[in-house]
């Protein structure tokens, strides 16, 4: 009778009834009477499923809709039919507790499936990690490696980002009163020493280009591999006066041991003074554009100087002066003097006007000084009475890798004229000192 009554409460449940019996013990309940009419001390127990006209297939989400869906139903209404008359009670909700799918096979392949990328995400995270402290203990490798002056000064937390040159370029401005930026700022100030044409420092900052910092890496060590071989070992038995020649190479050696590194390639720190404008192709893309502007006097190259001073001179007279401090690889150098440039003739008829790097030398090493007396000049040579006469100095490079800039260094203009000097009014569109050492360089003319 109970069973019957069960069934009839929905044509649409099927109720499975396993056991009905009437108890005494609370714990057991699941249904409690509320408004029976019997012995309070009695409860009916009643132990059945009621299987949901429901599908859910393995994988979906059907169980949080059932148990939501019965959260939201009222208490249910129970007809009984007894010997004593007819019993209205009301059961508590139901809940799932294991809802079995339509397909068991489906419910055991979703659980192989779960399994499966459970381990294979497990897997994933595992190499993910492992990967990382990989290149964690690479890049510390690397850097134990490659230590010298070329790295980053300063640590990158103590550092702010300042100007934009381009999304490979970093930079950073120094702040003289910041104590991490200080010592290295004085330090820049050493290596620069005094300007010419009244130029005033207004700010330092650092420039990285990580791509570009990883090439030079590798570029020192191919340059430590060429150093050892035979065809990259300078031969100047056959050149004119080695003895002088030998003293150019001696002072460039020790110009390149001022800078601290633990590799075995010779590297210089230089200078190289341009427009500020330049800046973003210069520290983005490279130097290698520069060896196309002029044929060059001692190599169609990129020129750079020891002396920031000298340096300058290649500066705009405004506010787009600048220069850049790089580290250079040297690798077999060729030393240039003046035989090779003498003061009689004309630049276009110098030995390495216009031409690339001569044989298998790397670069061009040049000592100058000043041809004439006049000043301002633009017309430096090496000097007839030898490299201990050179006031300057300049180095050709062909290999736009084997130079990494570091520092940027922004110039003020010089200052201008006192009121009590009256400037002689210059015609419209003069030429600037810079386009005028263009121009001279152009037409090969001579002091």
């Amino acid at each position: 009778m109970i069973r019957d009554s069960l069934s009839n409460v929905s044509d649409q449940i099927n109720v499975i009834i396993y056991e009905a019996k009437i108890v005494q013990n609370i714990v057991q309940v699941k249904w409690k009477n509320i408004s029976t009419r019997s012995s309070s001390s009695y409860y009916l127990y009643v132990n059945a499923t009621l299987q949901l006209p429901l599908e859910c297939h393995s994988g979906s989400k059907c169980t949080d809709d059932i148990q939501t869906a019965l959260e939201e139903t009222p208490l249910t209404n129970l007809t009984l039919i007894t010997a004593n008359g007819t019993v209205e009670i009301q059961v508590e909700k139901a809940t799932v507790q294991g809802l079995k799918p339509l397909n068991p096979q489906a419910n055991y392949i979703g659980l192989i499936v779960g399994i499966v990328l459970a381990v294979l995400s497990i897997l994933v995270l595992v190499g993910v990690a492992s990967y990382v402290i990989v290149q964690k203990r690479k890049a510390l490798k690397l850097n134990k490696q490659f230590h010298g002056d070329y790295n980053l000064p300063i640590d990158q937390k103590y550092l702010k980002k300042k100007h934009s040159y381009g999304s490979k370029v970093f930079s950073y401005e120094l702040d003289e009163s910041n104590p991490f930026h200080w010592p290295f700022a004085r330090l820049v100030k050493n290596w620069m020493g005094p300007l010419e044409s009244d130029f005033e420092l207004e700010t330092i900052e650092i420039v990285e280009n990580r791509d570009k910092f990883n090439h030079f890496r590798q570029q020192i060590e191919i340059v430590e591999s060429r150093r050892i071989q035979p065809v990259f070992q300078p031969v100047l038995d056959k050149e004119s006066n080695p003895e002088e020649r030998q003293k150019v190479l001696k002072r460039l050696d020790g110009l390149c041991e001022r800078v601290t590194h633990n590799r075995k390639a010779n590297i210089v720190r230089v200078w190289h003074g341009c427009n500020k404008q330049l800046l973003p192709q210069l520290l983005g893309e490279g130097f290698a554009a520069l060896g196309q502007l002029d044929d060059g006097w001692f190599g169609k190259g990129m020129y750079f100087s020891s002396s920031a001073e000298y340096a300058s001179r290649y500066c705009p007279q405004n506010e787009n002066a600048c220069l850049i401090m790089c580290y250079v690889l040297v690798l077999n150098p060729f030393p240039v003097i003046y035989d090779d440039a003498p003061k009689d003739v004309k630049p276009e008829k110098f030995r390495f006007y216009g031409s690339g790097n001569y044989r298998t030398y790397q670069c061009h090493y040049i000592p100058v000084a000043p041809a004439s007396d006049r000043k301002p000049t633009m017309n430096f040579r090496p000097p007839l009475e030898g490299t201990d006469h050179a006031d300057y100095d300049e180095l050709v490079v062909f290999e736009s890798a084997h130079i990494l800039p570091q520092i940027v260094v922004h110039l003020k203009a010089p200052r201008p004229l006192s009121p009590k000097i009256q400037s002689v009014p210059a015609p419209m569109n003069a030429p600037t000192l810079y386009e005028i050492d263009s121009l001279f360089r152009k037409y090969y003319r001579m002091e």
